[in-house]
Formats: C-alpha cells, structure tokens, sequence
C-alpha cells in the first residue's frame, strides 16, 4: 500500500506551511510532511511555496524582502482565507515542531520572483537539518534537474526527489527521456497525477512506480482510483481523508 505524504502541511485543513499544520500532521503521524523553503535578502530560509506574500498571507511584496520581524508580524491564512494568529515560520522554527515526529521531511527548494533559485539554499538547508539530527529523516527536492543535481554534489547524504508534470516533461523531450535521465539522480520521482495516469504502462514497464509520488490526490473518487495503482507515496492536501478513504478501502 502507498505511503501518505501531507502537502505543504497539509493545506487544505490547516493553514499551508503553518506550524499549526506542521503540529496537526505530526500529531496524526503520516509518513511524509511535505513544505517549501525560500531564502530571503536576509540571509533567513523562510517556510512558504509562494514568491510572493499576496495570497498565503495578509502581506505583499516578494518573500525575498522579508525580515525576522516583517515576517512575524504577518499573519497566514487558513483554507478558507480567514487569519490565523500565526506569521511564516521559519525553517529553524518549522524543524523544531517537525523532529519531533517520525514522518519523512520533503524540503522543496523554491525560486524566486524572477524564477532563480540561490543555490545557498542547498548548504544552509543541509546544515540546518543535520544540526537537528534530521538528515536521514530528509529529501531535499526541486522541479529543476540542475539543481538537484547540486544537492547530489553538495549534500550527498541526502536523498533527493525531483517534480514533473506533463508540460516540463514535454521541455524535457517527454516524459521517458526525462525518466532515463533522472532514474539514477533521485531516490523519488514525483509525478503530476495526470501525466502519471496517462503514462502508467511506461512507468510501470520502467519498473519505477514504487519509486514515484503522486500528487496532488484530494478528490475521494481520485483517492480510491490512484490506493488501487498503488505507487510509493500518494500526496494530498488533504491526508486525513486520503487514510480514511485507504483504511475503507482495505475493508472493502
């Protein structure tokens, strides 16, 4: 059976890239927590998926020109864009909630505004989570194969995970090309579960669906469909209902 990774904290329950989520996921014990790193002007990795403030947060502007203290006094929103009391975690802040738990951490490494992702990330990311003990516990991850193939050089002992949907793996001249390609750089690929569905016998001829996570599973009728293809690891913003969806599944 498929493993379950919560998205960006579980988004679709809690605030997205919130300690609240963070606490909440931890508490039910899925087996992978998934959220995204930004690096600000300064010198800060900062817990958020956006470039930009507007639509997690009450804020505006791009994250690279957050502070400790801008940062703090912003306030995230929940799923139903109500405020809650909380402003974006950093990623020291994040890590202290999430060690105590026993859930896999996927750190995706964003970019910014202007589609760059400072490869600073990488060292800093790797430091921080060695220093609280978490570095088998972590896959660092990112859309961009160069940049993943930084963290295989410069934070090897890491796993690694790279992002694909249908129009990258088009730029990449389609999707079995870009799987030769990244079979021996990640430990996981995470596939859109679109092109996954459209592209199953492939994957499945390539021998890589226990190695694949696919996102974004939310519908009930999309959850029982992708439990029966049963990859590595379903990834939901909604991974309360994705298990119990799976446990009435098993019942079945």
């Amino acid at each position: 059976m498929s493993l379950i990774m919560a998205h960006r904290g579980a988004r679709d329950i809690w605030a997205e890239n919130s300690l609240l989520g963070f606490r909440e996921t931890v508490k039910h014990d899925f087996d992978g927590i998934e959220f995204d790193l930004h690096l600000t002007d300064a010198g800060e990795l900062v817990v958020i998926h956006d470039a930009t403030l507007e639509r997690t947060t009450n804020g505006t502007g791009p994250v690279r020109a957050l502070t400790p203290e801008s940062r703090k006094a912003l306030r995230l929103k929940g799923p139903d864009g109500t405020l809650i009391d909380e402003g974006v975690p950093s990623f020291e802040e994040a890590l202290a909630v999430l060690a105590s738990g026993r859930a896999d951490l996927y750190v995706e490494l964003k970019a910014d505004q202007d589609g760059n992702t400072d490869p600073r990330m990488i060292g800093m990311a790797a430091d921080i989570l060695r220093r609280h003990g978490l570095e088998g516990r972590s896959v660092m991850h990112a859309f961009d194969m160069n940049v993943v193939r930084r963290i295989r050089d410069e934070a090897p002992g890491f796993r690694r995970l790279i992002s694909v949907n249908r129009d990258w793996a088009d730029r990449q001249g389609g999707l079995e090309a870009f799987l030769n390609e990244v079979r021996d750089l990640v430990d996981v690929i995470g596939i859109h579960h679109e092109l996954f569905a459209a592209e199953f016998d492939l994957i499945e001829a390539m021998g890589l669906r226990s190695r694949c996570s696919v996102w974004t599973i939310n519908d009930p009728l999309l959850m029982r469909d992708w439990i029966g293809r049963a990859p590595g690891y379903l990834v939901s913003d909604n991974p309360v209902l994705l298990r119990r969806v799976m446990a009435e599944s098993v019942l079945a």
